[in-house]
């Protein structure tokens, strides 16, 4: 992500421009952020010989509404070398001015690598479909297993006494009922 600079246009008085910081230090592109505090004014972007030979802005002539941000991206290519020089800014026909002294780096300030990269990236993963596999597996056996019990009860009671029967009917309910306590456990 590039780096970003404010310009506040308008604070102080008509076609004011005034950089948050004078010099920036950077091993990227980055974004100057035009914040406009009065009425709507152009903005000339100028880069010297030695900056204009690496980076390249996105614009030169900026125009900026009233009460607007407006950004702006000096883009770096990557393999850059690197380089000093500087972006001068002006308003009002050149009137107004004001410089932001650039330094490009050729390594990371970071030292990182140009993408975060997550741990978890070198981990294998467990796709949809398996785990959607694997949870179906789990609850069909015990759906199976209660099925088999009801049937069984259900065989028993009949071939057995009637006063047997109510007592098998009761003993298959609570295997049922433990067997759907364990699916909602899962």
């Amino acid at each position: 992500m590039p780096e970003r600079l404010a310009v506040h246009l308008n604070r102080d008085h008509p076609r004011d421009v005034d950089p948050e910081a004078a010099a920036l230090e950077t091993d990227r592109s980055f974004v100057l952020e035009f914040v406009n505090h009065g009425g709507p004014v152009h903005v000339h972007l100028h880069l010297d010989d030695a900056l204009a030979a690496v980076a390249d802005p996105a614009a030169t002539q900026v125009y900026v509404e009233s009460e607007e941000r407006r950004g702006v991206e000096i883009t770096v290519p990557p393999s850059h070398p690197p380089a000093k020089g500087f972006v001068e800014l002006s308003s009002g026909y050149g009137k107004e001015k004001a410089r932001v002294n650039v330094t490009l780096t050729d390594e990371r300030k970071d030292g990182g690598p140009d993408v975060a990269v997550d741990e978890s990236l070198g981990e294998k993963s467990v796709s949809v479909e398996q785990s959607a596999s694997s949870s179906i597996a789990e609850a069909v056996v015990p759906v199976v297993a209660a099925t088999v019990l009801v049937v069984l009860a259900a065989a028993v009671a009949v071939t057995v006494s009637e006063s047997l029967a109510p007592v098998l009917g009761v003993l298959a309910l609570l295997a049922a009922v433990g067997v759907a306590a364990y699916l909602l456990a899962v």
